[in-house]
């Protein structure tokens, strides 16, 4: 077992980081980090946590944004969503099905009926998904 002196592991699920644009529906999505702000993700493209579903609706560039990076939470679905699926954003930073080449950003660990409900997550940041293998 390693001994570790000081306070430079942070176990923390949570980060904070400017908006750097103005983000509508801001509440339980999946963000992107780029040049040190957050912004709304391209479709399937990496993400680096989930706003809090406590976040304004709608947050002022600028603004700080608490979002989870790691462990489990809640995300807003982009559609119906089933317990075990592999989730992607989508161009919102909502929930829907990881589908080949898209980043994994979680699995879902309860279901949402449809778009802009609720879904149990796991944040497991898995990569890339592969395309299926041909039999």
């Amino acid at each position: 077992m390693s001994t570790y002196f000081g306070s430079s592991i942070n176990e923390s699920p949570v980060a904070v980081f400017p908006a750097g644009e103005k983000l509508e529906g801001a509440r339980g999505i999946a963000l992107a980090l780029k040049d040190g702000v957050l912004t709304k993700p391209e479709a399937g493209a990496h993400v680096i946590g989930i706003s809090l579903i406590e976040t304004d609706e709608t947050v002022e560039k600028g603004n700080d944004v608490d979002i989870q990076i790691k462990d489990t939470g809640k995300w807003t679905a982009g559609g119906k969503i089933t317990a075990g699926m592999e989730l992607a954003a989508d161009a919102d930073g909502r929930a829907v099905e990881a589908k080949a080449g898209d980043f994994i950003a979680g699995v879902a660990l309860g279901n949402a009926e449809k778009a802009g409900t609720w879904a149990r997550v796991q944040i497991t940041k898995s990569g890339y998904k592969p395309a299926a293998a041909n039999s």
